[in-house]
């Protein structure tokens, strides 16, 4: 898609996900698989089924579990994906702080955000998987948590009888909630677009005008102006009532006070002067802010000790590859630090002097972990995926470096299970995030395990920062300083030519088989390629391209952004900026194959580079999936998307052909083209 994630704020509304009929039984579904007995390769449907906990995005802001008032249990949400029945299942576990864990609610069907307030509209969608988290009453006997039921997102409570059921009426569709501070009722948000939805109605009748509500590329109707609108109600707990919340419960649960301790100190994250967010605290009317060093680059938030220490998780270290728990006392006093490690860290809470994080490493999914800060040692306390431990895994080796430009920044390379030292091997390159699990890259379509098991090197990129100081500049500047002269593409793109030549220069890679890949800012970064690097041999992407034709097909509101920071105004389609990123007007330079695995709701922008690169008999293939966003959601589609990656990547590099059926039709297409290609003069 042409529009980065980072530009959009993300709302609250849902949509339901297409199923086919299967068997649905999602409390066997969502039960955690114990490892095989015999190891075997990692299979593209193991990455996919994954239990999930959080989101399918890497866009949470919502804790992924929450901790019993005692401490002694906690709660979080599960998601499982049926390839079979191209369907979720999801559910909450409550597990105690030892380990010990039960699944307590299962149903079928997954919540998606969309976006909010996206260029002064809603209702936007993008394909990310809303994060449930579960919450306990004051006094641990009961757990609220959302539940999707018939495309509406239903508000239900749990009790220790081990009884589950609806808070309040079925067609609600709630988006948070909180309980009252003595537990006896539950204060919610819900949606209330009736009377938007009704204006838009009428407009309709007559014709919707055509202005900035329009977005071309992905509806031929206007998004609702404005913020979503929504109402705020409480249910009695007791006798079921519902009604309108005061002004005082209303503030209370738009209170964003991530941490208490004893007393009144709070504690959260502030930006300075120079926007850099960093950990502040208050006792009383009395604030103080950080202003160590170590004290910035803050991930999630805050929390506070039992013995009203603070502690936070930063990223630090070379490109703020780690993640590092430090402890301030407040004041003047530095900051120590506790623990750190190359895993992402999320959402930490205090277990008395321990701490709970959810963690995920390069070979492994998302876990819940207890931290001894005390000692410097952790241990799994609920682990969704044991299964794992079965899986034949390629190696993964932590890679540092600068690009020609002197920006440093780190990758991971995925090893061939079966690697033999001495031997060169073709090489996928992902992007453009690196930490955390390993599974498709950026939008999850690039399964780097089952390219490994396939004997593919795969190198695994983090976007480097900027080139230039971004400290104290305005979005907009920033944007404006990126587009000049392509700087940051530039840099991307050196960044990512100076490892692979090392790793050819080495001896570890064939520089005849190198492939690249990407989705959204990886999906510029491949077009830039394109036009800019010879070192690529096939390229797979999801969604494109930056075209003239953006002028008209994005919307003006989004045009009119592009133009203030750099970006050719209509119709200005000779502009110089062409010549660096536009296939379209130089489909005669694309130097390598390209592959499209499209969202329906990204197809048009693509049409324009499309038939260009046909026209110039450059190999071009495009897949289009249904009912699909920025981010693909239905687990059929990301099979098939894996698959055919992996296929194409065989066939223009390694020479591969499926024996028969449906697959070796596509490569039979394929190699048409590579012979209209290899004919060009």
């Amino acid at each position: 898609m042409l529009i980065s994630l980072a530009m959009s704020l993300v709302g609250a509304g849902t949509a339901a996900l297409p199923a086919v009929p299967a068997d649905r039984d999602c409390a066997k579904i969502l039960q955690r698989r114990e490892p095989e007995a015999t190891a075997r390769p990692i299979e593209a449907t193991d990455l996919i089924e994954t239990l999930d906990i959080g989101s399918n995005g890497g866009m949470e802001e919502d804790p992924v579990f929450t901790l019993s008032p005692d401490q002694s249990r906690f709660a979080v949400a599960v998601r499982r994906a049926n390839t079979a029945a191209n369907s979720y299942c999801t559910g909450i576990y409550i597990a105690s702080a030892d380990g010990e864990a039960s699944l307590i609610d299962a149903g079928p069907g997954a919540a998606f955000w969309r976006y909010d307030n996206f260029f002064n509209t809603h209702g936007f969608p993008s394909g990310v998987a809303k994060v449930i988290t579960p919450r306990w009453s004051p006094d641990g006997t009961q757990l609220a948590f959302l539940k999707l039921l018939n495309g509406r997102l239903q508000l239900w409570i749990w009790d220790d009888q081990r009884h589950s059921r609806p808070a309040v009426a079925p067609d609600d569709d709630i988006v948070d909630f909180r309980f009252s501070p003595d537990g006896k009722s539950l204060i919610f948000q819900k949606r209330d677009d009736a009377k938007g939805q009704a204006e838009l109605n009428r407009e309709a009748l007559r014709g919707y005008h055509l202005d900035d509500r329009f977005f071309p590329f992905a509806s031929t109707a206007p998004f609702p102006r404005g913020p979503a609108a929504y109402g705020v109600h409480t249910v009695n707990l007791l006798d079921g009532t519902v009604k309108a919340a005061t002004q005082q419960e209303a503030a209370f649960l738009a209170r964003t006070t991530p941490a208490t301790g004893s007393g009144t100190r709070t504690a959260d994250v502030k930006p300075d002067a120079n926007g850099i967010s960093r950990v502040r605290t208050a006792v009383g009317t009395r604030e103080m802010i950080c202003g160590n060093e170590n004290c910035a680059d803050i991930d999630g938030q805050p929390w506070i000790t039992p013995t009203g220490r603070i502690r936070y998780v930063r990223r630090e270290g070379w490109a703020r590859s780690m993640s590092a728990i430090y402890e301030w006392k407040g004041g003047e006093d530095k900051p120590v630090r506790l623990f750190a490690t190359p895993d992402i860290l999320m959402g930490c809470a205090a277990i008395g002097n321990d701490i709970a994080c959810a963690r995920e490493a390069s070979s492994r999914p998302r876990f819940i972990d207890r931290i001894n800060p005390a000692k410097g040692t952790s241990q799994s306390i609920f682990d969704p995926n044991p299964s794992y431990r079965s899986l034949r895994l390629g190696r993964v080796e932590r890679l540092q470096w600068t690009n020609a430009m002197g920006v440093e920044g780190f990758g991971d390379l995925v090893y061939p299970p079966n690697f033999i030292r001495g031997r060169r091997y073709p090489l996928i390159v992902t992007q453009y995030a690196t930490r955390g699990f390993l599974r498709g890259g950026t939008g999850d379509e690039f399964p780097l395990q089952t390219f490994a098991n396939a004997g593919y090197l795969v190198l695994s990129i983090e976007r480097p920062r900027s080139p230039f100081p971004v400290a104290g500049l305005k979005p907009l500047e920033w944007q404006r300083r990126d587009n000049e002269d392509f700087v940051t593409r530039r840099s991307i793109l050196s960044f990512i030519e100076t490892k692979v030549a090392e790793l050819i220069a080495v001896g570890l890679v064939d520089p005849d088989k190198v492939g690249i890949t990407g989705l959204s800012d990886g999906s510029t970064t491949t077009q830039f390629a394109a036009l800019h690097s010879k070192m690529f041999k096939a390229a797979s992407i999801s969604g494109c391209c930056w075209e003239p034709s953006q002028t008209w097909l994005l919307g003006a509101a989004i045009q009119e952004q592009h133009e203030r920071v750099g970006w050719p105004a209509s119709p200005d389609t000779g502009s110089a900026i062409w010549s660096e990123i536009s296939y379209s007007r130089n489909a005669e330079r694309v130097a390598f194959p390209i592959l499209i695995q499209s969202a329906d709701a990204e197809l048009i922008p693509a049409l324009e580079a499309v038939y260009a690169l046909r026209s110039a008999n450059k190999p071009v293939d495009v897949f289009v999936f249904p009912d699909e966003e920025h981010i693909k959601r239905q687990p059929a589609h990301r099979l098939s998307v894996y698959r055919r990656n992996l296929r194409w990547f065989d066939f223009w590099l390694l020479d591969k052909m499926p024996a028969d059926g449906v697959e070796r039709e596509e490569s039979l297409r394929w190699a048409e083209m590579k012979k209209a290609w290899n004919r060009e003069p």
